[in-house]
């Protein structure tokens, strides 16, 4: 029951997603052309600003998203309830002192005025973003999937509805305003949807339990995040922020293919919390690791080749002013792939109580990246150079962190056997990537697009009927999916009589 369950709530989830993900991919692709290189670079900035504004939340939405299931897991429905209406009102004050702050600092970090007068608007949107968040957290916990689905769509809509608009007629600020109006009509429709009420409760005993919890996953948070920053970051001070610009369209490839790897982790955390919480056996939530990161490994590659092969003549087309991005894109897409098979890895850590571990390794990642895209820039490479230490970066933090979180799960030689496998198809994608690539270029760039997609989809099927054998998952997608169009039907008969 719960291997059709967590099928069901993935391919519900999933299709929400790519909707969301088409949607976004819009807004993207239009928010660049309105904004232009250099608006896109001021974005760039204002959502590390953002990024880093959130932790002011200190963990606990983080913390709120184990408690819950593994509290409903041992059956403490009562505790559960007192920890969301501690969150929520502890969340307020964080938010509203965080964005006070950043308020306060745009003074005096940003000489350009233009920018400056973006933070403050980032600093409105660092409560609201907290409150959305816990939101989204709240109904991943309780396994509301259908909600949340329908939530992420409809934030995805309200974004292109408002801050397209305000690209346009209102340049960076109007953008960054209608995020902000976005946040809180979807925080308002999720807590309407899902008949979530909160309580003002300042419970200091159960916030101060959160924040133990949260504070070393913030820590690692902080860490992560900077690790996944630091090429932006170096590019805008060694390089320039017209080239950041450039550099977005990597970035904003990147964001599109994580979404694959978080489906999994969003649809299955909960469950394995709940498992974890009723028997604190790690070894229960063995298959919940390895097989999601089992997929991932199979049809991320499929993925990441026909949205490389797919954006090249949207971007040719749409934001020729970009082209030099395209080169950016390809590398650090094709990197990315160790982050997204990574995906199940700290969520183990976290929920086995060993987040702070996590530290040390994530600081050492840090270390590494930064004097990789410092030796690449020296060398001349510019952002090239840039996404390429990125690249190695990501496969070295996928090989100590992985090695880390599954050697409590596994012996050191099966670990040897799957580090194997993962690059054996991982090296079979690579090289039929670039080859393609390479040799199937026609003048009309939607031909040649489709004509690459048609041809890498073929060479995929070895793997997806490899996947078919050893698994059997389309089979128990195709049985969801007819159990979900036979009860569609079965409604729309019983609703006809």
């Amino acid at each position: 029951m719960t291997q059709k369950r967590i099928i069901n709530d993935t391919i519900t989830y999933s299709s929400a997603s790519y909707v969301a993900i088409a949607i976004g991919f819009f807004v993207s692709v239009f928010s660049k052309k309105f904004l232009g290189v250099s608006g896109a670079g001021y974005w760039a900035i204002m959502t590390m600003v953002l990024t880093y504004g959130m932790y002011v939340g200190l963990g606990v939405n983080n913390a709120l998203l184990r408690e819950i299931p593994q509290c409903i897991g041992a059956k403490e429905v009562g505790k559960a309830k007192r920890l969301e209406d501690a969150t929520f009102s502890y969340l307020i004050v964080a938010g509203v002192t965080g964005a006070i702050v950043i308020w306060l600092l745009s003074f005096f970090m940003f000489t350009d005025p233009l920018l400056r007068t973006c933070v403050k608007i980032i600093a409105v949107l660092v409560i609201v973003s907290q409150l959305y968040n816990l939101i989204l957290n709240i109904l991943r916990a309780r396994k509301q999937i259908s909600v949340l689905s329908k939530v992420v769509i409809s934030n995805a809509l309200l974004i292109s509805m408002l801050a397209l608009p305000g690209a346009y007629f209102f340049g960076i600020k109007g953008f960054a305003s209608g995020m902000v109006m976005a946040n809180v009509l979807s925080f308002y429709f999720a807590k309407r949807w899902a008949d979530i009420k909160f309580t003002i409760n300042l419970d200091w005993t159960q916030i101060w339990y959160l924040i133990k919890i949260g504070c070393a996953v913030l820590l690692a948070n902080i860490l992560f995040r900077t690790f996944l920053n630091v090429d932006k970051i170096m590019i805008c001070k060694m390089i320039g922020i017209e080239q950041l610009g450039f550099y977005t369209i990597g970035i904003m490839v990147v964001q599109q293919i994580g979404v694959l790897p978080r489906l999994f982790h969003t649809v299955i955390f909960p469950h394995m919390q709940e498992k974890y919480g009723a028997t604190k056996d790690v070894m229960d939530v063995k298959n919940m690791i390895l097989q999601p990161t089992y997929y991932i490994s199979r049809l991320m590659p499929i993925f990441i080749g026909v949205i490389i092969f797919l954006t090249q003549p949207l971007v040719l087309l749409l934001l020729p002013q970009f082209k030099e991005g395209l080169d950016v894109m390809k590398i650090l897409v094709l990197g990315y792939f160790f982050m997204a098979v990574n995906q199940m890895s700290s969520a183990l850590l976290f929920t086995i109580d060993k987040q702070r571990l996590l530290i040390p390794l994530y600081g050492i990642m840090v270390a590494v990246c930064i004097g990789l895209n410092y030796l690449f820039i020296k060398m001349g490479l510019g952002i090239i150079g840039v996404a390429l230490g990125t690249s190695i970066s990501y496969f070295l933090f996928f090989l100590i962190v992985f090695t880390f979180a599954s050697s409590h799960i596994m012996e050191w030689r099966n670990i040897i056997r799957f580090y194997f496998e993962i690059m054996v198809f991982y090296i079979y994608f690579l090289i039929n990537i670039l080859w393609i690539d390479a040799i199937l270029n026609f003048p009309d760039p939607i031909l040649t697009s489709l004509t690459k997609i048609s041809c890498f989809l073929l060479v995929c099927i070895p793997v997806l009927i490899n996947v078919q054998r050893r698994e059997k998952v389309f089979t128990l997608i195709y049985d969801v999916l007819r159990s979900k169009i036979y009860s569609f039907r079965f409604k729309g008969d019983v609703t006809a009589k």
